[in-house]
Formats: structure tokens, C-alpha cells, sequence
């Protein structure tokens, strides 16, 4: 297993789609007079969107017999 660009390039792309998303949803339904939970609401999200971007990191990791060029 290597890591390429592509799988670079895919990993950002997750991380940003699942990080707009989450951001998204919680714009309407986050308290904003509440520091504590702003701050919990994005640590989560950072978190949510950190997994995501290492599953997609796993998923596209291609085998060193792939015989493709970088």
C-alpha cells in the first residue's frame, strides 16, 4: 500500500465536503449565545470531518503492484 497524491487530494476533498456539511446543519440549530457549546458543536465537527477524511484516506491507498505513476 502507498500513499499517492491522489489519495492526498481525496483525503482534502472529504474533509472539506464532510466539514461544509456538518457546518451547514449546525448554522441552524447551534445556540450562539452559549460559548461552551459552540465550542463543542466544532471540536465534533473537526472530529467528524478528521474520521471521514482518514476513512476515504484508507479506502483509496493503492497497492504497490498498481504499477501507476504519482
Amino acid at each position: 500500500m502507498k500513499f499517492t497524491k491522489e489519495t492526498a487530494k481525496r483525503m482534502l476533498r472529504t474533509f472539506l465536503q464532510t466539514a461544509a456539511g456538518y457546518i451547514a446543519v449546525n448554522l441552524m440549530t447551534i445556540d450562539f449565545t452559549a460559548a461552551k457549546d459552540m465550542l463543542t458543536s466544532a471540536l465534533v465537527g473537526l472530529a467528524v470531518s478528521a474520521v471521514s477524511a482518514g476513512l476515504a484516506a484508507i479506502m483509496n491507498l493503492q497497492t504497490a503492484s498498481d504499477g501507476e505513476a504519482e
